[in-house]
């Protein structure tokens, strides 16, 4: 039996190396820088945001009553100055009798058809409404007007009054701003709903109705 004798000669390194431990080793380095470059990414991603909700603010409208206004007399009428001097006498004439002739016609046969009678002065007055005047009047139908939206968002508030002209029938003919609630926007409303949409009962003169100016008061608040 043939022993090998030890050689005198030392293995080289790349001899000793093992081919699997270094192919383990180098994946578990890739999997690792692989892992760690994934973590050091930075995350962009970020869920979408969500659409704003619009809430609709409910505005509180309170209906101010109507301003009263003292009514007013007119002034009386001022009364011609008579003459209070004595007249001279006038001389006193006699009547004289004058025959009375029958003008109607005579007719054979059938009737003479009477003259129609007259109405009396009394019976026909005249009515003279004169111009319009402030008075009190009572709503009839007054919705409320809408917030304009502009000053919704600014949080706007106020009173305007307006001097709102109202014919025979209620109906609201013009409307001026009598007092402003300090924003153009708010006034305008006011003045648009009240011509368009408001009905007023009218105001009594000797029975009937005539014209005349309300003053309207209009508050806007936000709750």
């Amino acid at each position: 039996m043939v022993r090998s004798l030890p050689s005198s000669h030392p293995t080289p390194p790349w001899q000793r190396i093992d081919a699997k431990r270094i192919a383990g080793s180098s994946l578990a380095i890739c999997v690792h820088v692989v892992v760690l470059g994934a973590l050091m990414f930075p995350n962009t991603w970020s869920p979408p945001a969500k659409p704003p909700r619009t809430e609709a603010i409910p505005v509180r409208f309170d209906p101010l009553p109507p301003i009263e206004i003292p009514v007013t007399q007119p002034p009386p009428e001022s009364q011609p100055i008579r003459d209070v001097r004595p007249s001279t006498p006038q001389p006193v004439l006699q009547p004289t009798q004058v025959p009375v002739f029958d003008e109607a016609p005579v007719f054979d046969q059938g009737q003479i058809e009477a003259p129609p009678v007259l109405g009396s002065a009394s019976d026909v007055t005249a009515f003279d409404p004169g111009p319009p005047v402030v008075e009190t009047l009572a709503y009839d139908l007054a919705p409320a007007p809408r917030y304009p939206r502009a000053s919704l968002i600014a949080g706007h508030e106020g009173t305007v009054t307006l001097r709102v002209l109202v014919d025979e029938s209620g109906q609201p003919q013009e409307a001026a701003i009598e007092r402003s609630s300090g924003h153009r926007a708010l006034d305008q409303a006011a003045r648009t709903q009240v011509l368009q949409h408001w009905r007023f009962h009218p105001a009594q003169r000797q029975g009937r109705a005539v014209a005349a100016y309300a003053l309207v008061p209009i508050e806007f608040s936000l709750p």
